[in-house]
């Protein structure tokens, strides 16, 4: 009884909440948080810190309209609150809205002109959408491919063509087809370098938009083929999962869902001296080219062993989970069956 009264008390505390939305997103609890935070900044109208919370704890699971929602609550309430604004700044970045994100930038730092790293990404953010402002399009049903120079347009089409024959593929394999347009945006490989800071091994990306440098990869259309997939996989990840999905979760369906499958990948697990277990594999960032390659090629073995024992759609089903706010140990255990760490350990013994 008393238990219960000092949690009923502290869901009618604006603080307690507050408390209980910053552990939540310290240990990855989204959903948790976004609840805490939410039902603190109805009760506490004032405080900028609330929203920006419960535009945080959105935006880590997927749900964009609401976390922009949260972040201009919070702006409104205090448009001195900087995290907010670059929050929402990345936000509008992320979804190509570059005009967007340039203005709420241009605002923060007239607020903070000392903060050097504000000057910097606008100076990008400027030079990226000057690029743009050039750019031609064709579109396709699901698909737009941006790009430069007019003798491109060719390399444009036969992307998009790709790509709706990827959506219709990987659609089928998981059943999940996207309802939102995709852009793709097709730069020379300076210009990708340029503005996704990327390691220079890196063939594509997904940040939102799916950035494809020509040259190589357009002229051997089975490469584009795979590329283009592979990307078209993260979107939908991102789609349905939000962004909390591990990264060889998320990499391991994008290689297992490529036209030709993830034999070629997983071969160089063969030659591989040492295997990263798949906990060592929720983020990818900082890989070599050569652990890139293992961690690839670790993740495909992954995904294909949940495929196989369970099903894509007992995967999707942990994407949705995911997006959902649920933590992605007790979403794997009820949606495969089994135990992270003995999967981990099953997976690690192949």
């Amino acid at each position: 009884m008393l238990v219960a009264a000092a949690e009923a008390r502290a869901a009618q505390d604006p603080t307690a909440l507050a408390r209980t939305g910053t552990a939540a997103i310290e240990s990855r609890r989204f959903g948790d948080a976004l609840e805490a935070f939410t039902r603190a900044a109805a009760m506490q109208p004032g405080d900028a810190s609330l929203c920006f919370g419960a535009g945080v704890a959105a935006f880590m699971l997927g749900q964009n309209d609401v976390a922009q929602t949260r972040f201009e609550c919070a702006l409104a309430r205090d448009p001195d609150y900087l995290p907010a604004a670059e929050w929402l700044a990345d936000l509008h970045y992320r979804a190509g809205r570059l005009h967007e994100a340039i203005s709420i930038y241009e605002a923060a730092r007239e607020r903070s002109p000392d903060r050097r790293d504000l000057q910097d990404t606008l100076a990008n953010w400027r030079k990226e959408y000057e690029l743009q402002s050039r750019f031609h399009a064709v579109r396709t049903e699901h698909f737009t491919a941006q790009f430069e120079v007019a003798t491109d347009e060719p390399i444009a089409r036969e992307v998009v063509d790709r790509l709706e024959a990827a959506y219709s593929r990987v659609g089928k394999a998981l059943g999940v087809y996207p309802s939102q347009p995709i852009v793709a945006v097709l730069y020379t490989r300076e210009q990708f370098v340029d503005i996704t800071r990327l390691p220079a091994w890196s063939v594509a990306a997904y940040d939102g938009r799916i950035r494809l440098p020509l040259g190589g990869v357009a002229a051997q259309r089975d490469e584009l083929d795979r590329v283009v997939s592979h990307e078209f996989v993260h979107a939908v990840v991102a789609m349905v999962g939000g962004r909390t999905v591990p990264a060889w979760v998320n990499e391991g369906l994008a290689t297992v869902l490529e036209p030709a499958g993830s034999a070629d990948a997983e071969a160089a697990l063969a030659h591989a001296d040492v295997r990263p277990g798949l906990s060592r594999l929720h983020s990818f960032t900082g890989l070599s080219r050569s652990d890139a390659e293992i961690a690839y090629a670790s993740a495909a073995r992954g995904v294909r062993r949940l495929i196989e024992q369970r099903g894509s759609a007992a995967v999707v089903a942990l994407l949705e989970d995911l997006a959902r706010g649920a933590p992605f140990a007790s979403a794997f255990e009820q949606r495969i069956a089994m135990r992270y760490e003995d999967f981990a350990a099953l997976v690690a013994r192949d």
